[in-house]
Formats: C-alpha cells, structure tokens, sequence
C-alpha cells in the first residue's frame, strides 16, 4: 500500500506478442517495413543502432539488446531493401520490468500508471546515413502507432531524446518536453524525456504519413 491507503499500481504483465500476421508489413518503392521476426532481421536492427549511436558518440550495451527478459515487453520494427537495413524502431510496452526512461524519470512514468494511464516508450531509432528518412520514419512510427493501439490499449508514450532532437519531435510529432536536460547512463548523453497521448500522436502521424505519400489503407492494424 502506497501513503494515504491508496493500492500501489502493479505494472502489467507483459502482453503476449501476436502472431506476425496481425502486424501487416509496409511497402513503399522497394522498401518493406515490418515487425522484425527473425534472428537476421532482429541481428541487422540491433547492428544499425550499434553503427549510427556509434557515428553520434553514444554508448550501447549490445548485450542489453539481447536480454530475453527485455525481449518479451518490445517490439522491434525494421525497414529495409532486400537484405539492407534502412531504419529502426523499437516499441517497449509497460511489463514487470517498466520502462526503459524510468531509469531517470521514474516518478515521472510511474504517475502516469496511478491516473490510470497505459504506458509504452519508443527506444532505439536509427536511420541508415544517406537514406531519404521521411518516409522510413513515418512507416516505422506509424507501425508502432498500430502495435501500441491494438496490443495494448496504450494511451501515452514517452520518448528520451538528445535535447537537439527534441524540436523535431515536438514540431512533427507533437511531443512535450516534460523534464529538462539530464544525463542518460545507459547511452552516455544528454537527453530529455518527452510525452505524448496516443490520441494527438495519431493525428500527427497520419499527416506525417500523407506527405510521405505512404498508402493510407497500411496505417493501421486490421
């Protein structure tokens, strides 16, 4: 029990993953952006977020990337051509082992479980240098769009960016800041944690994905 008699708020299990079938891939041109299944498509994920944290100065632990425990609360989306990665996402959803962000911010993520909203956090972006990034942005973002909605009945997401990301985020995607600049352990850089409701993010996404000119009718889950 928390102060004041009121119940602690117990994280929720982690939702069991869908067959791959109930993620449809996005096709554009000759790309194909979709759930990564296999451990190919996980490995040429995990190795594109090692080279572009890399080329930035981040630090990454690889091995966190392959933690089973961890596996099971994410989702991890890949665009690419043929056989190269062009672009990564990866969705965590609430579980036992929360998320990623609480590490600085757990205050901040667990108030939002005791107003009775449902959590995720969009983690590990990483575009291949010279790909043209609107439209593997808007497929992978409005992917995990669907993914939170129908999986989980998320409501709110948060993200932790470089602060020298967070207008991008704010102006495209309608993100808020809701902490200034700290220090992230776990990549070895500044950051600040953004917020936003599903309900402003899906209006920003659709619009992201009409320029992008990605076909309307793959928004969405089935």
């Amino acid at each position: 029990m928390s102060s004041g008699g009121v119940a602690a708020y117990a994280k929720p299990e982690p939702i069991a993953r869908r067959a791959p079938c109930a993620l449809p891939a996005m096709r554009f041109s000759d790309v194909r952006v979709a759930a990564a299944e296999s451990s190919a498509e996980l490995e040429a994920a995990h190795a594109l977020v090692q080279e572009r944290y890399r080329w930035r100065g981040y630090d990454i632990n690889a091995g966190d990337l392959h933690a089973e425990a961890e596996a099971r609360q994410e989702i991890t989306f890949l665009a690419a051509n043929r056989d190269v990665a062009l672009g990564t996402l990866t969705l965590r959803l609430d579980g036992p082992r929360g998320l990623r962000a609480e590490g600085n911010h757990g205050h901040l993520v667990e108030g939002a479980r005791v107003a009775g909203k449902r959590v995720c956090e969009l983690t590990r972006l990483a575009v291949a240098d010279g790909v043209t990034s609107r439209p593997v942005l808007a497929a992978l973002f409005n992917l995990a769009f669907a993914a939170a909605e129908a999986l989980h009945g998320v409501t709110d997401v948060f993200i932790e960016v470089n602060p020298r990301h967070v207008a991008f985020y704010s102006r495209i995607l309608g993100f808020v800041a809701v902490t200034g600049e700290t220090f992230c352990e776990r990549v070895q850089a500044p950051s600040v944690l953004l917020h936003v409701e599903m309900s402003a993010l899906g209006g920003r996404l659709r619009a992201l994905a009409r320029r992008a000119l990605l076909p309307p009718v793959l928004l969405r889950v089935a």
